[in-house]
């Protein structure tokens, strides 16, 4: 698709920074997609335009095959101040001009950029901001100032605070520039070409890791004869080209005085609290060979984020420019984690059951489930609902469920705690493609899921409104955190089964999964075979866990099930919306005494039949045969009514 956009310009009037006033502020942006989707905003980075003249592209991340797709989201690309597009030294009038423009700050940039979503664009909720670099810092400072507005941030080759040692190797870039004959104390009337030419000179040596200088990757596969071409035709002619010295200098003290601690909303400069407070979930990604956002700096950001933010170390000799488009590989593996990672062998298993010639149903796993336990509605008496002699019945595992792709069964470096995040969508788009790749499914007849099963079902019709006919969908902190503070769970990395860990999962989970009045009426005891409550947690809680689950596919599984929200894949939230679209006929089938358990949206797609049932959640399985009767009697109307 064209990424042709045209730079748009906001005018803030007088507009308070870090250094004093812009009398006239412009912020330069780019928009590129439909702005019904999510929006995700990518700022520049330093060196950057949004025009991609400068030394970094800035469009190499948007794209249909890339990370940031304007298919799925409302992209807006925001230029720095200071950096030639939106107000800066080289465009500003007097009294602000050239040297006298005024120091700016990250969290300026925020408000500024913020300002421009709310009051022109009109985005009421920001979905993720993604940045490289200098924005990867910015994208840490929207994080901390406006955590209720946004759900996401990615920090590629960035920081939350610009370290000393950061900070030490942009003196030398700026030392060469300031001291050069023709800068002039930034009075120069004509472009100070021996002080740009030195800047970059200095600067170049650092954008990369010594291993890739020992490869002679600045070579580029024979484009340049020797390092001195590279860096005359890359590094200095990129500067000269498209970048004003004043500009240079200004947008490099906003880096070096970057802190995400020292704005407003935080208190005392606190780096750690300031980080333990951020909501939004984080993707932090430094390159192993970065010579000035040292990994080393990242891990430290993120200890004080342990349960919003993800590090993922970037396994590249192109240093700082490994997150900047430098290179198809690297690229790839920023792209994979982005979107939300990559498996890369993934596997979905299933099974089958009937004539494929006959209408096909598919029926995916719930939590807690396996292939072998999937068949309790599967059989050809008059008692089951789906019928492989009526119909083409396929079972198939979720993700996570140790049958298809999980943390126990993903070879390294994606196993155990390294297990990428999976959607629902991610297993729908999965699912499609056994049945449309593998058996030569050209319409689906319907879904039928219980609990995660349930929810999965949702998502068939919203994803493939014209691939099927009908759907049928018959608390979570607690549990997980009981698994991860045990003593034998090692933050994932146990070498035998971790039973502290297991079992208090099983024990936080049960009082959830039944009514109050079935605890009441003591239906734990399943007619004598207990003799108490604790003998009915140790074997059907904690033994069944224990004997088919690993701990890492519970907990990676569990994650599915809590960040699931069908209106995230079309619609940006809006779930009326995203249901109120659904074509699909709908039976959903809530227990009146579930405690996890939306149908008034999908208007006259769908009808609602409610399990009345103590039984609670688990009214949806196995467990009492009078509600199995029940839901299983108004499926089979369901299927059968055209």
């Amino acid at each position: 698709m064209s990424l042709e956009a045209a730079t748009q310009y906001y005018h803030h009037g007088r507009f308070r920074v870090a250094g004093g006033i812009i009398p006239n502020a412009i912020t330069a942006y780019r928009t590129y997609g439909d702005p019904k989707n999510p929006c995700i905003i990518f700022p520049t980075c330093y060196g950057a335009k949004l025009d991609d003249s400068g030394l970094v592209p800035h469009t190499y991340m948007i794209g249909k095959d890339k990370a940031l797709n304007p298919e799925t989201y409302y992209i807006v690309t925001f230029a720095l101040f200071s950096n030639g597009e939106s107000s800066s030294p080289s465009n500003t009038p007097f009294p602000y001009n050239g040297p006298y423009f005024p120091a700016v700050s990250y969290a300026d940039n925020v408000r500024a950029q913020y300002t421009v979503l709310t009051k022109k664009l009109g985005i009421d909720h920001l979905y993720c901001v993604v940045g490289f670099s200098m924005g990867g810092q910015l994208a840490y400072h929207w994080a901390a100032m406006y955590p209720d507005y946004m759900n996401k941030y990615v920090s590629i080759c960035g920081s939350a605070r610009t370290s000393p040692h950061n900070k030490a190797f942009l003196e030398g870039p700026k030392a060469a520039l300031v001291a050069s004959k023709d800068f002039n104390n930034g009075h120069y009337t004509e472009t100070p070409q021996h002080g740009i030419r030195a800047f970059a000179r200095v600067y170049c040596a650092w954008a990369y890791g010594q291993t890739w200088f020992r490869n002679h990757g600045y070579l580029h596969d024979g484009k340049y004869t020797s390092m001195n071409d590279f860096i005359r035709e890359d590094w200095e002619a990129g500067y000269l080209r498209a970048w004003d010295a004043n500009d240079m200098i200004t947008l490099l003290h906003t880096w070096q005085s970057g802190d995400v601690s020292s704005v407003e909303v935080n208190d005392n400069a606190d780096l750690a609290k300031c980080l333990g407070s951020i909501k939004a979930k984080g993707l932090i990604m430094p390159c192993k060979t970065d010579l000035y956002f040292a990994p080393e700096d990242s891990e430290n950001e993120v200890a004080n984020m342990p349960e919003t933010a993800r590090l993922v170390v970037i396994p590249s000799v192109w240093g700082h420019f490994a997150g900047g488009g430098s290179n198809a590989a690297d690229d790839e593996f920023i792209k994979n984690e982005v979107t939300g990672g990559v498996l890369p062998n993934a596997v979905t298993a299933y099974r089958t059951y009937g004539d494929p010639k006959t209408p096909c149903i598919l029926f995916p796993t719930c939590y807690g489930a396996k292939l072998a336990s999937q068949t309790y509605m599967v059989g050809t008496d008059r008692a089951s609902v789906l019928n492989p002699d009526k119909y083409y019945i396929v079972t198939i595992a979720l993700f996570c469920d140790g049958e298809s792709s999980s943390p126990s069964n993903t070879p390294f470096p994606y196993n155990g705690p390294y297990f990428p995040a999976i959607s629902y969508e991610d297993n729908a788009r999965a699912q499609y493609a056994v049945l449309t790749k593998q058996l030569g499914i050209e319409h689906l007849y319907c879904v039928v899921g219980f609990s995660m099963g349930g929810q999965m079902a949702y998502y068939w019709p919203v994803m493939y409104p014209d691939y099927l006919d009908k759907q049928v969908d018959t608390f979570l902190e607690g549990p997980k955190a009981a698994m991860k503070a045990s003593k034998d769970f090692e933050d994932g990395h146990y070498k035998s089964v971790p039973e502290h860990g297991i079992r208090a999962f099983g024990r936080v989970y049960c009082p959830w999964a039944y009514g109050q009045t079935w605890f009441r009426n003591k239906g734990y005891l399943y007619n004598g075979m207990y003799s108490s409550l604790e003998d009915f947690l140790r074997e059907e809680w904690e033994a069944d866990y224990l004997k088919y689950w690993d701990a890492n596919d519970m907990l990676a599984l569990l994650n599915t099930w809590q960040t699931a929200d069908v209106s995230i894949v079309k619609d940006g939230g809006d779930l009326e919306k995203c249901l109120g679209a659904v074509k699909a006929k709908g039976l959903i089938m809530p227990c009146k005494t579930d405690f996890e358990i939306e149908v008034s949206y999908l208007k006259d797609t769908a009808k609602l039949v409610v399990i009345d049932s103590v039984w609670g959640h688990v009214a949806g399985g196995v467990s009492c045969s009078d509600d199995l009767a029940f839901y299983q009697s108004h499926v089979r109307a369901f299927l059968e009514n055209e």
